[in-house]
Parts: C-alpha cells; structure tokens; sequence
C-alpha cells in the first residue's frame, strides 16, 4: 500500500512537472510571433510597393496612372510642392531649386565619405525649408529593384540629414528607379551620372512645369527678342 502511494506521488508529481515546463508554450509562442512577424513584413511590403509602382509614383498628391490619388497620400494639399513633384516626374526640375546633388557607388545605397559634404553645407539651410529628395538609378537591373535602390538612395541622404538637424517632418521622398536613366549608357561608368539623389527646395521662388523641356520656338519673321533680366531659365530635362 505504501509503494503504491509512492507511485501514485510519482506519478502525480511527473504531471504536475509537465504541466508547469513552460517550454513547450515558449517554443509555440516563438514561432506563432516569428510567423505573425513575417506576415506583417510581407503585408508591409505589399502596401509599399503598391505606392511606388515605376509608372505611377504619386507619394506626393501627383495624380497616378490610373487618374486617382494616391493611397498613402494623406498631408493636405500644397499647390507648389504638387507642381514641383510633377515637374520631378516629368525630369524637369528648375536647376534653381536643386539644393545638392549626391551620387552613389554601383548598386550601394549608402552615402559615400567624398559626398557628405555636399549634405554638410546643407545643414543651416535646410532648418527652415521644405524638401523633397528624389531617389534615381541607371538601367542596369529590373524596374522593380531599381525602384527599391533608388527609395534607399533617398531614405540614405535623409537619414543622413536628419543627424544634421533636418526635420523629418518637412521632407518628403521620391523614387524614380531606371525612369529617367540614360537607356544607352553600355557601362558602369557611362551610368555613373544616374545613380544619385538630387535634394529640392520646394519653398524656391520660382515656377515649376510638367511640360516636356524640349521646346520649339514659334515661327516669326522677326528676331526672338531677348530675354528679360529677371526671367527664370527654362527647366532642365535631365540631371
């Protein structure tokens, strides 16, 4: 009778022990969490790639390739910073409103020692402005990770900025991947000149236009008269 009340004791014991190994719930919590995480990347993901698709990037109030706004653009409308993003998407930003030009390494994201000054000078600047930086790549590669080089490039030179004392708040990001890359460009060298993040001034005086930058000039019989002092050039088509 006693060995048996032992048993039953070791018995009771063992369950009770296998009750209370919080292992088994440890292991399970882990890998539901490690699942929900990825999950919720991969949801992440999905969203940010419906907002920078190549053909309709619209982070910044631009209508969209399918005429509608944009998913992820919830600021209130600002008339000049709206012109200037589709000036940016038509490659005619007014060379007055760059603020700096950062090139990047084949296929690197990350701001090189020799173009951190270029952000340096920015700094007292860019405290009482509004930008816009605008990520690029060259053709090599798919439009996909071009798109995704070219959000890094600009995410980069804003993080970098912001350790400047830049405002987060008052900067916005373009990606434009191969876009407006030079299609002929047979090299890494020969592509050099496209892989950048070109920082805007949205509060530049001046006007900004979506329009083509090649332009014809209107027949006359007379001389084209010259330009007034005080006229804005025209806008570049390329960087």
């Amino acid at each position: 009778m006693l060995g048996r009340s032992k048993s039953t004791r070791r018995s009771h014991a063992t369950k009770e022990t296998r009750l209370a190994d919080p292992r088994p719930l440890f292991f399970y919590s882990r890998l539901i969490m490690k699942r929900l995480t990825f999950l919720l990347a991969l949801a992440a993901l999905s969203v940010g790639c419906t907002s920078r698709i190549p053909d309709g990037f619209n982070s910044l109030g631009v209508a969209n390739a399918g005429g509608g706004p944009d998913l992820l653009d919830m600021r209130p409308a600002n008339a000049r910073r709206d012109a200037l993003a589709a000036a940016i998407l038509a490659g005619n930003i007014p060379p007055e409103a760059i603020l700096t030009t950062v090139y990047f390494d084949f296929d690197r994201y990350t701001v090189a020692a020799s173009e951190r000054g270029k952000l340096d000078s920015l700094a007292g600047r860019i405290m009482a402005t509004e930008i816009i930086i605008v990520g690029y790549t060259d053709h090599f590669g798919t439009s996909e990770y071009n798109l995704g080089l070219s959000d890094r490039r600009a995410q980069s030179v804003r993080d970098y900025l912001g350790k400047l004392g830049a405002n987060p708040a008052k900067s916005e990001i373009m990606a434009l991947g191969s876009q407006q890359a030079d299609k002929t460009a047979a090299g890494r060298q020969s592509g050099a000149k496209d892989r950048k993040a070109v920082v805007v001034d949205v509060n530049y005086s001046g006007t900004s236009s979506a329009a083509p930058a090649a332009r014809k000039a209107a027949p006359s019989a007379a001389p084209a008269p010259a330009a007034a002092a005080g006229e804005a050039p025209a806008p570049v088509s390329t960087l």
